[in-house]
């Protein structure tokens, strides 16, 4: 992946809407507090970058820590954006997502460890994030039934409401990965614009991509929610499943745009007409960006042109 065209703001507007609207973790936390930490510890160092981090981190802090979640999500937000900044400062001219997709794992070890160490700490956490989930649907029901007009309606609307939380509740482990990764995008776009030297800015979304060997993590997913297990591996199995699945739709979808030539607004309405209104959208290109790790499709064409 070459320096090449720097993503515009519209694309930057998008993954900040993907980092606020995906997980129950403030955009806030995700976005602010690795940007700060890129401030602080990535060059130029300066005296008012340094200040203005400060300031960051009190806006990230502006609600006060309230309850499990709030005390949670900035833990995870400061363990991703410290993982982050380390891996950029060590491989300074490494591409945005595999370092992004280092921390990340680095962050999910560090959590998992921590939260060995205090038993009862999961549940307590997976609990509250469920109770956040059901507030906002119990919100949501609420006005829901009463737009829906008739009885019936109102019960088949309430109860696609709260099913649709449970199912938030359930993958919010990958969700939260995902709004993280573009929360980082969006922390490390903000770095690089203010001047910032360590490593390459975010390139073109045609031009997205990850190591191929990360198809081993679907396949582990897979395995785990077709095997006869329940509870922890099942769930696990589930969120990986998701994760991976997320991962491949944007890879295939790069490669479509890669491929018919689309602009940057193109790529932002196909991406949300496959995460919200076409779930057969996003599973064919997943299938697309699977195929393309062991098919270089833009390699292809690259070469057909050329020749």
């Amino acid at each position: 992946m070459t320096e090449g065209r720097e993503r515009g703001w519209g694309a930057v507007a998008a993954l900040a809407f993907a980092s606020a609207t995906l997980s129950a973790a403030s955009a806030l936390s995700l976005i602010l507090v690795p940007f700060s930490l890129l401030l602080v510890a990535l060059p130029p160092r300066r005296p008012v970058r340094i200040v203005g981090a400060a300031a960051l981190v009190g806006l990230a802090f502006q609600g006060g820590v309230s309850d499990t979640v709030t005390y949670a999500e900035l833990g995870w937000a400061f363990v991703l954006g410290g993982w982050f900044v380390l891996l950029a400062a060590v491989r300074p001219g490494g591409r945005f997502l595999g370092v992004a997709l280092g921390a990340l794992a680095a962050a999910v070890g560090t959590g998992a460890i921590v939260l060995a160490l205090r038993p009862g700490a999961w549940r307590a956490l997976d609990w509250a994030v469920s109770r956040r989930f059901h507030d906002a649907a119990s919100v949501l029901a609420t006005a829901s039934a009463r737009a829906a007009g008739s009885e019936r309606w109102a019960e088949q609307v309430v109860d696609a409401v709260y099913r649709a939380a449970d199912l938030q509740a359930l993958l919010h482990p990958a969700l939260l990965a995902l709004a993280s990764l573009a929360g980082l995008a969006v922390a490390w776009w903000g770095y690089k614009r203010l001047g910032g030297t360590a490593g390459q800015t975010l390139a073109p979304f045609s031009e997205f991509r990850f190591h191929d060997e990360l198809v081993w993590v679907l396949i582990a997913g897979i395995l785990l929610v077709v095997l006869p297990v329940e509870g922890a591996a099942l769930r696990a199995g589930s969120n990986l499943v998701l994760f991976m699945a997320a991962l491949y739709a944007l890879r295939g979808m790069a490669v479509l745009l890669a491929l018919t030539g689309m602009p940057g607004c193109g790529a932002i309405g196909l991406g949300v007409l496959a995460l919200f209104v076409l779930p057969m959208v996003m599973l064919g290109a997943a299938f697309v960006g699977l195929a393309d790790t062991w098919i270089d499709l833009r390699a292809r064409r690259t070469a057909g042109s050329g020749s």
